[in-house]
């Protein structure tokens, strides 16, 4: 069954917050027991995310009436080129300290990971929604029929 745009929005921005505590919890357990470099935690968190979405995003939340087999190879590209991305933009933010630390019901909240999901998830909804799986292309391909 297709979704409108609004349900579209409102799966994405839910899953903005799901994003953020599969990439910064990761990011804290690296921190505190291993040794790795800012580069390999942050792709490694990213990673988690990405995983996850890769499921959440093709089977829940951008559903078309179009064959998934079709939006396959777009996606996996975007997947791809996006977690790379990010996990660049976590790595810098990373390594720039601005000192701006808040406390929410006892926990830290991680700006580094929230900066990094404000720049990537406009991006992310627009490709997703108008070129992986393009809701309006089978509305004019059933026009056209």
């Amino acid at each position: 069954m297709k979704q409108s745009v609004r349900q579209r929005l409102a799966l994405f921005l839910l899953g903005a917050v799901v994003n953020y505590l599969l990439i910064a919890l990761p990011f804290k357990y690296l921190s505190a027991h291993t040794s790795l470099p800012v580069w390999a935690k942050a792709a490694c968190s990213v990673g988690a995310g990405t995983a996850f979405f890769f499921f959440w995003n093709y089977f829940v939340n951008f559903r078309t009436s179009s064959r998934k087999r079709d939006a396959f190879v777009r996606y996996i590209t975007v997947v791809i080129m996006m977690w790379g991305i990010s996990s660049l933009l976590l790595t810098i933010f990373k390594h720039f300290d601005i000192g701006i630390a808040r406390h929410f019901g006892g926990s830290r909240l991680d700006f580094d990971v929230i900066t990094t999901q404000l720049c990537m998830g406009w991006v992310k909804f627009l490709i997703y929604h108008k070129w992986a799986f393009p809701a309006a292309a089978n509305a004019k391909e059933k026009a056209t029929s």
